[in-house]
């Protein structure tokens, strides 16, 4: 296989403004076949606007009359179930974009359905492949930093309403927005084991969660979530510990911290302590400075790609996704029980 044939199913806000410009970049390796949106104008919009050779109202013509390699599903978690089972069982390679699903079993039906049908779910955790994250997992995982041992994040924005039916604001915000960190935890720390929660609710759209997750080996964590801040500046940062080092990473493409164990240089003749690593984004007018690749969606984007061509299980994939969600019903129920769940 020379280039990905590629179906695009969804032409909304999201998926326009942030997927799809990064195929603009990837015509060297993906064919761009086909859009399909129910509403007619946006699909042929976006098949103008992004070259596409076609465009469809209809998934089912979609699947019958092309010959597709791999399709982005991007909507509503039960649009990307539903649709995601029809494009896998159509024997087709799917990106979903996170929540993969409502829940987590439907999360894992959607899980043993690509499993039977021989083809990739990726899941649309954006945060991995954000240049900051990615600095922070490379460093963690060298020799110097020692052994990951704890974990303190924060992921705070304005007020979060019900969406996609379910009726409580708190349970949508760890469905639809939190789990982007219980991704992200397992990202740097492996498995969550159990976890212990508290809510508060300010109001019905402002409330807060802390979180305390246990990893393997009885290792530590620290998450704060809440929608009691502002849309205007969602604040989000990570910090990592390891063996006498650590790294702390904010808003996942602003700047990234790094104290190792020893100075990266030793001082003469006077006092300088605690030298560490720094790095930040600069503002040059360049594809590798603009928002979309320093937030994780060209990396996405490029790896399901790249993960088609090669006939490789793409990560993060629908068990990432499965997980996350797993995730975040225990924190709910943990909030809702006062009791430690445990996941494992």
């Amino acid at each position: 296989m020379d280039k990905v044939r590629i179906g695009f199913i969804g032409c909304g806000s999201h998926s326009t403004e942030n997927l799809y410009p990064c195929l603009r970049y990837m015509t060297d390796k993906a064919e761009l076949v086909a859009v399909c949106d129910l509403n007619s104008d946006l699909a042929k919009r976006n098949a103008k606007w992004f070259g596409f050779e076609k465009w469809y109202t209809d998934v089912e013509d979609l699947l019958k009359k092309e010959q597709l390699d791999a399709v982005f599903i991007v909507g509503p978690p039960r649009m990307q179930t539903s649709l995601g089972t029809m494009c896998l069982q159509a024997g087709v390679h799917i990106f979903v974009e996170k929540p993969p699903a409502i829940s987590a079993r439907e999360a894992e039906n959607l899980m043993d359905t690509s499993r039977e049908a021989g083809r990739f779910v990726m899941v649309g955790f954006m945060k991995r492949f954000a240049v900051g994250y990615r600095l922070a997992k490379q460093i963690t995982q060298q020799p110097e930093f020692g052994e990951v041992v704890h974990i303190v994040t924060k992921f705070a924005n304005g007020p979060y309403g019900s969406i996609w039916g379910i009726p409580s604001p708190s349970k949508s915000y760890l469905i639809g927005q939190a789990v982007h960190h219980f991704d992200l935890v397992r990202y740097f720390m492996g498995e969550v084991t159990s976890v212990y929660a508290k809510l508060f609710e300010l109001a019905d759209k402002k409330f807060s969660f802390s979180v305390l997750p246990t990893f393997e080996r009885e290792r530590t964590g620290v998450m704060n979530l809440n929608s009691c801040q502002s849309w205007a500046k969602i604040d989000e940062y990570v910090e990592i510990t390891g063996d006498e080092a650590f790294i702390f990473v904010d808003d996942m493409a602003t700047h990234v911290r790094y104290y190792p164990k020893w100075d990266w240089i030793a001082p003469e003749g006077f006092t300088a302590a605690n030298l560490g690593n720094f790095w930040e984004v600069h503002h040059l007018p360049s594809r590798w400075n603009q928002s979309r690749y320093l937030r994780g969606y060209y990396g996405e984007v490029e790896h399901f790609i790249d993960s088609v061509l090669r006939k490789e299980r793409p990560k993060p994939d629908i068990t990432d996704g499965y997980k996350a969600l797993k995730i975040a019903e225990a924190v709910w129920e943990s909030a809702n029980t006062g009791k430690t769940v445990e996941l494992y």
